[in-house]
């Protein structure tokens, strides 16, 4: 019985998600309006996070303008979930109108020298979008994610990556696969989002938003391994719904560079997008809940 409500729960969100999908553009978004309010003055959604972030990161602003930052933020995160639902349930062709890629072709030598790649993306913009550019490479996309404790929702969101080709790979077991596809001589784009907080263990500290920060090194780590080049993808929203991807080559020897070198960079390049487009970051998450050690 307990199945059967658990399968009759999952339709029921598929088909109203599905209705949410279909409205016209302006309904679309003034349902996201009202999510926004709901999430800033109602529910009050990591409202503290939300400000001491800003706070700390850019002290040099004053609190009215660190404030219209916030008051965007949540406009832009309740987009981001509505247009989860569209992701779900458009149709391949409007998908793909959503996402602009500027210069793919960097990719293209390197698929014939049969070279895998390492995107490094991060939780700015719409970061879901970035699965419609399987269709325009060469190399099969390999989706990384860290798994949600949910498994209906991780269901739906395995589901929206895959919709238009590619992989989507759990972070356990994204270098089994990795060389699964190097010993069938299949080039991959291994796409990576590393601006999380690592668990405890033995990371570098960098200075990043004024504030140190423990920092993933997956992307530096996989690049080493297999000697791919690196790109940061700069992500952008060009209006309400569209976005704009303009990738930047780090590093294609990766293993020539000293160490945390590419980390670093991306860092940094992370931080340049931030200070751009600080309402297009993810706020809400605690990334500095972790504190540098003292000797």
């Amino acid at each position: 019985m307990k199945k059967i409500g658990g399968a009759l729960l999952y339709w029921l969100f598929y088909a109203i998600t599905g209705c949410i999908a279909i409205l016209p553009r302006p309904l679309f978004y003034v349902k996201s309006d009202f999510l926004a309010f709901l999430l800033a003055h109602v529910i009050r959604y990591r409202r503290k996070v939300v400000h001491q972030n800003l706070a700390n990161s850019f002290p040099e602003l004053s609190e009215k303008e660190r404030r219209h930052i916030a008051r965007k933020f949540y406009l832009h995160l309740s987009d981001l979930i509505l247009e989860s639902f569209f992701l779900l349930h458009a149709s391949p062709k409007r998908m793909m109108k959503r996402c602009t890629y500027t210069n793919n072709e960097l990719l293209e030598p390197f698929f014939a020298q049969g070279r895998s790649v390492v995107i490094a993306a991060a939780h700015i913009a719409n970061w879901e979008f970035l699965t419609t550019a399987a269709p325009l490479i060469k190399h099969h996309m390999l989706n990384v994610f860290k798994p949600v404790h949910n498994k209906r929702i991780e269901r739906f969101l395995t589901r929206s990556r895959e919709r238009l080709g590619g992989s989507a790979i759990p972070m356990q077991g994204i270098l089994r696969a990795i060389v699964q596809y190097e010993k069938l001589h299949i080039p991959t784009l291994i796409g990576l989002i590393s601006d999380q907080t690592p668990p405890p263990g033995n990371y570098p500290w960098l200075e990043f938003l004024h504030q140190d920060t423990m920092v993933y090194t997956g992307v530096e780590k996989i690049a080493r391994q297999f000697n791919s080049p690196v790109f940061f993808c700069d992500m952008t929203r060009v209006r309400r719904g569209y976005y704009s991807v303009t990738l930047r080559l780090i590093t294609d020897t990766p293993n020539e560079l000293p160490e945390n070198t590419i980390t670093s960079t991306y860092m940094q390049l992370l931080e340049d997008a931030i200070r751009r487009n600080p309402e297009s970051w993810l706020w809400s998450h605690k990334r500095w809940k972790r504190k540098r050690p003292t000797a």
